[in-house]
């Protein structure tokens, strides 16, 4: 069988568009230090382009030492709008709420970046999410985690429509001279030296209903969206992992090792490879039976009984009680919530 080159991981294009804006406002040509980093800056105009995570933090570097301001990082992010996002950043705004926008940041954030890890929990009154380890912390690229935890921090505040801070963010980044600044710019408790970067809100505050939720739009951006994932992991051992998923899934869920002997590999073969693509077997198959469930409940057509089967569920309770745990609601609830699908 013919291997597959690792995943070269990488960012969205479009992310250099604030980063250019914030240099614009310290008089500074932001084409001079991409050519200096590496980034051709003619290729913005290719919607799909991707830039290696390591010019990325080049360049978030050497804008930092440019500007000479050591939070240049979270003034990049105040320039960020949805369309950086591309369909994600429309679906966030078409979400029903904060909480339903940030979940899709979880669920696509692999479109921003090949190497990120998000996750999302509740904490009692807290709602956290984790947005992984920092890539190239190593080299000391920490205006990149200022910048990723204040784009989520300002998509928040877009959605919302007015203000919505967060309780805490915590950074894994050294303190820097000037803290206050980030608590000032953030308008949050901010703490450095974090073994992660999380950013915590009041669960009510972003449960609000927004004024621009549009379930139709959201679910139209969110095909959108995973359309454009799937253009460049096409080639991936995730990509290959999902797909014999699918294959296998009507016989019930199957097993990691089921699927690196289809995929003629050793089953430690495909735990490394999947690991250097910053994902794993688990998050894979679950993923996976999401989106059906997802697909399948709009097909009025299709039972919840024999969508649980299909999903290689052997009870229709325990899908309902796993499909409750993904999104928050329950099957029925979801189906009545969305319209027939063609």
């Amino acid at each position: 069988m013919r291997q597959t080159p690792p995943l070269q991981h990488s960012i969205l294009g479009t992310f250099v568009l604030p980063v250019a804006q914030a240099l614009r406002r310290f008089g500074i040509d932001p084409l001079e230090l991409m050519a200096e980093v590496g980034i051709d800056g003619a290729k913005l105009a290719n919607p799909d382009w991707r830039i290696p995570n390591d010019r990325f933090g080049a360049l978030m570097a050497r804008s930092v030492e440019a500007s000479e301001d050591e939070a240049f990082g979270l003034l990049a992010a105040q320039q960020i709008q949805p369309a950086v996002l591309h369909g994600l950043g429309l679906a966030w705004l078409a979400s029903d709420t904060v909480y339903d926008g940030l979940r899709r940041l979880v669920r696509f954030g692999k479109l921003v970046s090949t190497s990120t890890r998000m996750r999302m929990w509740e904490e009692g009154e807290f709602v956290v999410i984790d947005l992984g380890d920092t890539p190239l912390a190593d080299q000391g690229y920490h205006a990149l985690r200022d910048y990723a935890a204040g784009s989520v921090a300002r998509m928040c505040t877009l959605a919302l429509g007015e203000y919505l801070a967060p309780v805490l963010v915590s950074l894994d980044r050294p303190p820097p001279t000037a803290p206050d600044r980030w608590a000032a710019l953030l308008c949050s408790q901010v703490a450095f030296d974090a073994p992660t970067c999380t950013l915590q809100w009041y669960r009510s505050d972003i449960l609000e209903p927004l004024v621009t939720g549009d379930p139709a739009l959201a679910r139209a951006n969110d095909e959108a969206t995973q359309s454009h994932l799937d253009s460049f992991l096409n080639q991936s051992t995730a990509r290959q992992v999902v797909d014999k998923i699918l294959e296998m899934l009507p016989d019930g869920p199957p097993a990691q090792h089921d699927v690196a002997a289809a995929l003629h590999l050793s089953n430690r073969t495909l735990q490394r490879k999947l690991r250097d693509e910053d994902t794993s077997f688990s998050d894979l198959l679950q993923d996976t039976r999401l989106q059906l469930a997802r697909k399948y409940l709009r097909q009025h057509s299709r039972s919840v009984v024999e969508t649980a089967y299909l999903l290689g569920f052997s009870e229709p309770s325990t899908f309902s009680r796993a499909f409750k745990r993904w999104t928050g609601v329950a099957p029925a609830d979801f189906r009545e919530a969305t319209g027939e699908e063609a």
